[in-house]
């Protein structure tokens, strides 16, 4: 009997102890915003054929290490949360709309996150809507947890030529990480 008191007492200890180690793990998180940005300088030349309808086509990439936080705690990453994607126009040489217009996110291998706009006219200041209506920030997620560069992409037709605008993207996250690793 006492014997079977020893071990359903071990096995209680160890039931208690087991999650606590978890919990003090848990205590060395690291949680930390990082924003991955880049401008998309977009040129539609004067003189555009009108049957191309004053197209454009315009990429950049991102490197997720290029921020030195993630960098610092790549390995030990727990989490990534999307908290937004935004995309404004920071200078624009003429008010325009764009007919149609997709903006990507995408990686190698990866679902790419696609936001559509159609007729969205754009002035400075003008800031997208970049939602997650179709889980997008899901897909951006799955890119940012491979770690790999990824590219930006605007592409699409404007109503009108001889246009030039800046168009920052912004992915803004919150990121966990432990020291000892995930």
């Amino acid at each position: 009997m006492k014997t079977l008191t020893k071990i359903l007492f071990l096995l209680a200890f160890v039931a208690l102890v087991t999650p606590g180690c978890e919990k003090a793990k848990d205590l060395l998180d690291v949680k930390f915003k990082a924003d991955f940005k880049t401008d998309l300088n977009v040129d539609i030349p004067a003189g555009t054929q009108r049957s191309l309808n004053a197209s454009f086509y315009e990429e950049a990439t991102i490197d997720p290490n290029s921020n030195s936080d993630f960098a610092q705690y790549a390995n030990n990453i727990k989490d990534i949360q999307i908290n937004g994607v935004t995309a404004k126009v920071l200078t624009i040489n003429k008010d325009v709309t764009l007919t149609s217009a997709n903006l990507t996110v995408s990686s190698t291998g990866l679902n790419s996150g696609v936001w559509t706009y159609t007729n969205q006219p754009i002035t400075v200041g003008t800031e997208l809507t970049l939602g997650n209506e179709n889980g997008q920030w899901d897909n951006v997620q799955a890119i940012l947890n491979s770690q790999n560069v990824f590219t930006v992409v605007l592409s699409g037709e404007a109503d009108q030529d001889d246009v030039q605008f800046t168009l920052e993207v912004t992915i803004s996250t919150t990121i966990t990480a432990n020291p000892l690793g995930s």
